[in-house]
């Protein structure tokens, strides 16, 4: 058997575990660092991610509907301080309808009047003349009262519009007082806080990798006595020599009984290499079977976290659906608040026509004043041509009645434009207050409006982020598993070196028993059973071994005695070191 190929086999496994047992050590440290640092797609990422999500929504219903309720308040009393007002017009209609009554009963008193002054002929003349003047101003005062009680109407119609248009204003306000949308949130809320519950739990078992990486990290202890044991065969075939012909028979026996000697202890080194290497790779295996389990459970967790709360079309499991729905009731939201600032607008513009109506009336009871004035003159007029011309006496009652007539009409002209002042005043002070009101509501519901829209596409842009790191999930990052790869690699290289240790102990088998036919041919050629060879080569030898167990049995194979003063003290398989 070729020695030296033994030899190149021990350093070819030598080489080997060396950068295997390099690249252990190397690289489970490095992955307790990198397995919990996966990077804007890890678990902690999503789950701040989630957090500020949740958060953003949790501020986001508050504004308006402290607006609203204030804004109710202010419009609620306006609107009852206009209403009671607008009652003012009843009175107002009264009046301005029994001025009419007066108008007509002295237009058809006029027209008695003239008839008498007709049937008086030519004395009755200026009589007629004064008394047709009368009942063309008393026509004026009927037109003019019909049209100020058309425009008290007009008026009312107005009002029932504004009070329909704040009513539809308070239906659209109550539409945000409502729970829903908060419901659509706190939906979003439960969802992703369960998805979080989800992470945390695989976070928990994301980590327990850590504990069979350690616990694997024990099989690269064995690395220095395996490293020292191969050196201590290399010390021993080192002194190997094999037999030369040019020896004599005895000097041949004596190099063949070292050989052998030098191969048993040699054969056993590498047969507790095989061991140590074994007990390595069963500690590699048996953890980094527990790591792969670990790996295959988080990948199928992330399977389930994807196929929970991210596929499927159902809002109450599905977060990107449940945010599209979210999107839905927002852009219904934003609908609404639309609704109600045009609500708004429309009341401003009917308060504004209901200002314009009362300044109506003012003009309409300014046209009424010079026909009043005109009354009274021709009222004068006639009281003095009845009381100058006996002619006309008979109608000397119906003129002082028609007097009477026309001094209420202006007493009641009065009174009336005195309330009207009044009304007028007060409708205009509350629906610029309102208009007021209703401008800077305006400013601060457009503020509202575009902040809502600014955050929820803020949100939204965030939600997308948030989807797409979900999707992207790493437990671990890219490197932790390809250092897994790695080590998956350098432990079959590892079973290959077992292999090939394996294959040297059957080789050192073989060639001890060589060498043994080749020393039995010897004894029998010289007639002998047995050799002993006197000299400490072997003991030397052993003296130089740094491993105690390989000591003893260098000691047990050359029948010489180790030190015991050395080895009392040391347990078997302990290093011993030598400077």
């Amino acid at each position: 058997m070729d020695i030296d190929r033994i030899r190149e086999q021990i350093q070819l496994c030598s080489d080997q575990t060396e950068l295997i047992f390099t690249e252990l050590g190397a690289s489970f440290p490095s992955m307790l660092a990198l397995n919990r640092n996966a990077g804007g797609s890890s678990i902690q990422a999503i789950q701040a991610a989630m957090k500020d999500l949740v958060t953003g929504f949790a501020g986001t219903t508050d504004d308006e509907k402290s607006f609203f309720r204030e804004y109710n308040v202010k419009s609620n009393d306006i609107f009852a301080r206009l209403n009671e007002r607008m009652e003012m017009l009843d009175a107002l209609n009264q009046r301005v309808s029994d001025i009419r009554k007066d108008s007509e009963e002295l237009e058809i008193i006029s027209l008695n009047a003239m008839v008498i002054s007709i049937k008086s002929g030519e004395k009755g003349r200026a009589f007629s003349t004064i008394t047709e003047n009368l009942k063309r101003l008393s026509a004026r005062m009927i037109t003019l009262s019909n049209d100020l009680i058309q425009n008290e109407n007009q008026m009312l119609e107005k009002n029932a519009v504004l009070k329909k248009s704040y009513a539809d204003m308070i239906a659209s306000q109550n539409e945000f007082l409502r729970e829903e949308r908060e419901e659509h949130t706190d939906g979003i809320d439960r969802l992703i806080s369960a998805a979080s519950d989800y992470l945390t739990v695989m976070d928990e078992k994301a980590g327990k990798i850590s504990s069979p990486i350690r616990n694997a990290m024990g099989g690269v202890q064995l690395q220095d006595i395996i490293r020292q044991s191969i050196d201590q065969v290399h010390l021993a075939l080192a002194e190997v020599q094999g037999i030369r012909e040019d020896e004599t028979t005895e000097e041949k026996l004596d190099q063949l009984t070292l050989d052998l000697d030098l191969l048993e202890v040699s054969s056993r080194i590498i047969r507790d290499v095989e061991r140590n290497l074994d007990n390595s790779l069963k500690i590699f295996a048996d953890n980094w079977d527990l790591v792969h389990g670990i790996l295959d459970s988080m990948d199928e967790m992330r399977r389930q976290f994807i196929a929970d709360f991210l596929d499927g079309s159902d809002p109450s499991s599905s977060i990107p659906m449940a945010m599209k729905a979210l999107s839905a009731g927002f852009s219904d939201y934003i609908g609404r608040l639309n609704l109600y600032q045009r609500g708004q607008k429309a009341m401003v513009r009917d308060s504004a026509l209901i200002v314009g109506g009362v300044k109506h009336l003012r003009s309409l009871f300014d046209t009424i004043k010079p026909i009043i004035s005109r009354l009274q003159h021709v009222r004068i007029t006639q009281q003095i041509e009845v009381a100058k011309n006996p002619a006309i006496s008979a109608v000397k009652d119906t003129v002082e009645y028609m007097s009477e007539l026309i001094m209420k009409a202006d007493g009641r002209v009065q009174e009336t434009r005195k309330e009207l002042e009044e009304f007028i005043g007060t409708i205009e002070e509350l629906t610029g207050a309102f208009t007021l009101s209703s401008e800077e509501a305006q400013r601060q519901l457009e503020w509202i409006k575009q902040e809502k829209i600014q955050f929820f596409a803020k949100m939204n842009q965030h939600q997308e982020t948030l989807t797409g790191l979900m999707y992207g999930l790493k437990i671990y990052p890219d490197s932790f598993k390809d250092t897994c790869r790695k080590i998956d690699d350098v432990l079959d290289s590892l079973k290959r070196t077992l292999a090939t240790i394996s294959d040297v102990g059957k080789h050192f088998d073989e060639t001890i028993e060589f060498y043994r036919s080749s020393r039995s041919r010897l004894l029998a050629e010289i007639g002998e059973t047995e050799w002993v060879i006197h000299n400490d080569h072997l003991r030397l030898l052993a003296e130089r071994f740094t491993i105690t167990t390989h000591k003893e049995a260098a000691g047990q194979i050359g029948g010489f005695e180790v030190e015991s003063s050395s080895l009392e003290e040391i347990e078997s398989g302990d290093v011993t070191l030598f400077f």
